[in-house]
């Protein structure tokens, strides 16, 4: 079974879930080509407040979990590595 099938059978977690999000936000800066763990998201508006909910959901079809609107910490969605650590360890 080849990689690209993997990914289409439904949600992921580990590297491949992250990859996911990492081109999630690569996609909508098409003048980037790569995105460091620990690149400050917010601050360096790859994700601002329009698209945070967007980056959410793609977060949850990443991981295969639902993320609770109501018990997010902006802390989980700053880095490659906070979201990593929050929804895919």
């Amino acid at each position: 079974m080849s990689s690209t099938s993997l990914e289409e059978t439904g949600p992921t977690t580990g590297t491949t879930g992250i990859d996911k999000v990492r081109d999630w936000i690569l996609g909508r800066h098409p003048e980037r080509t790569e995105l460091g763990h620990d690149v400050n998201l917010i601050e360096s508006r790859l994700v601002d407040s329009l698209s945070f909910v967007e980056l959410v959901y793609a977060i949850e079809d990443a991981s295969g979990t639902e993320i609770d609107f109501d018990a997010i910490d902006i802390e989980d969605f700053q880095t490659l590595a906070s979201i990593e650590k929050a929804f895919f360890a």
